[in-house]
């Protein structure tokens, strides 16, 4: 019975995540800003949003203006504003070229059709880990821009928001007795652990024993959070 269960919320969580993908990959800047241009535009879009991810990364929002965007990608002021005319939109646009990857990489977290759902929900969190060690600055510089302002906070919310649906049906599959409150009480400590690390990761030397195994530490704290042992 458990099985089918299982089998069932693990289609859930794939589909959940996929149908969000779909939609994301249909308003990605570098495929639907450049469709039915020249070569040459599409080029200048992508290095756009390049040089947005490169100084948002180092700079943050604050540190961001269109004429270093402009200086970095080798542009106009002009041409940067003629396809982003404001920071706001060139910064949405640039978060959603870099989670539209994000979430295409929990996909590539899947093993065999026959994995229990709380190997495929350790095999993502610990996914987190490895993929906090080389970008806990963008994530760092995400936060902050949310923080800043309620527009900012809506748009990292909507793109974060089926992933959160994704976990949910991971951790309702991996304990079919836990019940509604107690399923979104886990996805939330879920999160708030591995977002923790990302931030900790960017804080503390790289040779730090405890950050060398976060992934484990991190697969057998997500066990015994979704199994309550």
């Amino acid at each position: 019975m458990h099985k089918s269960i299982h089998h069932l919320e693990k289609e859930k969580a794939i589909r959940a995540i996929v149908f969000h993908l779909d939609e994301l990959r249909q308003k990605r800047p570098s495929l639907k800003l450049t469709e039915g241009k020249s070569a040459k535009t599409s080029q200048t879009l992508k290095k756009i949003i390049a040089a947005t991810l490169d100084i948002f990364t180092r700079e943050g929002h604050a540190g961001l203006s269109l004429r270093k965007v402009a200086d970095k990608a080798d542009i106009a002021v002009g041409n940067l504003t003629y396809h982003f005319p404001t920071k706001h939109a060139l910064l949405d646009a640039m978060l959603c070229e870099v989670l539209v990857t994000y979430v295409e990489e929990h996909l590539t977290q899947f093993e065999a059709d026959s994995d229990e759902p709380l190997n495929i929900l350790m095999n993502v969190v610990a996914f987190y880990a490895r993929n906090a060690r080389v970008s806990h600055r963008f994530f760092y510089q995400m936060w902050g821009y949310a923080g800043s302002d309620s527009a900012a906070m809506d748009t990292v919310r909507n793109l974060y928001r089926p992933i959160g649906r994704f976990i949910y049906y991971l951790v309702r599959a991996a304990n079919p007795k836990l019940k509604d409150a107690d399923i979104r009480r886990v996805t939330l400590q879920i999160f708030s652990l591995e977002e923790g690390y990302k931030l900790f990761m960017g804080m503390g030397p790289e040779d730090d024993p405890a950050f060398q195994t976060a992934e484990t530490d991190l697969r057998e704290l997500t066990k015994k959070i979704v199994m309550g042992n």
